[in-house]
């Protein structure tokens, strides 16, 4: 009886045992599955996270066409509007670009060989087509599907994208020729130009001003007529003696004026004064000594010689030949001058 009841007792132990083992398996798996669920779970939020971190920053180019406002030219864009720099750009276009001038752009290195990297916010933007010669010609398309591939941002892998590059949305849009900042600076810079020549124009003449105004035509001076020989003594002691002031005391030998404009203004004074001279000699009356004439004929073509000097590099060599040539010329005024003085004083003792 006892054994019975052990053995029961027993029985009903192992029953127990057995169902708290069940009752602890299904826990057991219960619990592992949901450890596992959370784990699947956390790994899905993880890649979440990560694929939004990535498309947070990674780069993302785009091609498209863009009319500025006011103009009317169409500009091929590939931009960078992503967080990151995007490598080994690539750019295939269906059908393949074609302008009105039948040029194909996609053998352009930037569509043929691609580019090699692109920094966050870089646009690369070439001139495609003027928008009416394109819009002009019917056979062109208005669509075209581009396939931009480029790897960056957390991932490795590369990423294609396709859009669609729309042009018939421009079609039938009027176009203005706006004048923007760029032309105002290209006029401002003409009108800056043009007073520089003004004012370079003005400073010439200023300086011409101040050394005085020559008369270059000998005939305004002298007439040509037969003068009384009071007059005609006069008018060659007035350029002889013109001259030497020249010579004496605005030039005085100071070389460091013989340049332009002073030199060339010297030269052709003492080639003006020679020409006056000649033609004073043509015209003395019949009581002047042909002494005196042929001496206003020797300053007048020394003069004319002084005026072809020419000057080279050679030492100073060419500016003491100039030198000796006026000062030989100043010899021959002052002769020239005393003679004149003495014939006048005759002339006046004889009336």
């Amino acid at each position: 009886m006892k054994k019975e009841i052990v053995d029961i007792i027993l029985t009903v132990v192992q029953i127990g045992t057995l169902i708290a083992l069940i009752i602890y398996v299904i826990k057991t798996w219960q619990m592992a599955s949901a450890s596992k669920k959370s784990a699947e779970i956390s790994e899905e939020i993880l890649k979440e996270m990560k694929e939004s971190r990535d498309q947070e920053i990674a780069p993302y180019v785009v091609a498209y066409f863009d009319i500025p406002y006011g103009k009317h030219w169409i500009y091929l864009v590939i931009k960078n509007v992503g967080k990151s720099v995007a490598k080994n750009v690539k750019l295939e276009f269906q059908p393949p670009l074609k302008n009105s001038e039948g040029e194909k752009i996609n053998d352009i290195p930037l569509i043929k060989e691609g580019i090699g990297s692109m920094p966050p916010g870089y646009e690369i933007r070439t001139f495609f087509d003027s928008g009416i010669s394109y819009f002009k010609k019917s056979d062109l398309p208005l669509t075209y599907k581009v396939k931009v591939s480029y790897s960056g941002g957390l991932r490795s892998d590369t990423k294609n994208i396709e859009q669609i590059m729309d042009l018939s949305a421009f079609k039938g849009l009027s176009f203005l020729d706006e004048k923007g900042m760029h032309e105002l600076v290209k006029e401002i810079k003409k009108l800056v130009k043009h007073n520089d020549n003004i004012r370079q124009a003005l400073r010439k003449v200023a300086n011409n001003l101040a050394d005085g105004v020559w008369l270059k035509n000998p005939d305004f001076l002298i007439t040509g007529l037969e003068l009384e020989p009071e007059l005609w003594h006069a008018g060659a002691l007035t350029k002889l003696i013109e001259f030497k002031t020249l010579w004496t005391s605005v030039y005085g030998r100071e070389h460091k004026k013989l340049v332009n404009p002073f030199l060339a203004d010297l030269k052709n004074k003492s080639v003006i004064v020679g020409s006056q001279l000649l033609i004073i000699a043509s015209s003395a009356p019949s009581n002047v000594p042909s002494e005196i004439v042929d001496r206003l004929v020797e300053v007048a073509v020394k003069l004319s010689e002084l005026g072809r000097t020419r000057f080279y590099s050679d030492g100073g060599k060419s500016v003491n030949a100039f030198d000796k040539l006026g000062n030989c010329i100043i010899t021959l005024i002052d002769e020239t001058i005393e003679q004149i003085k003495i014939q006048s004083t005759i002339s006046g003792n004889n009336e």
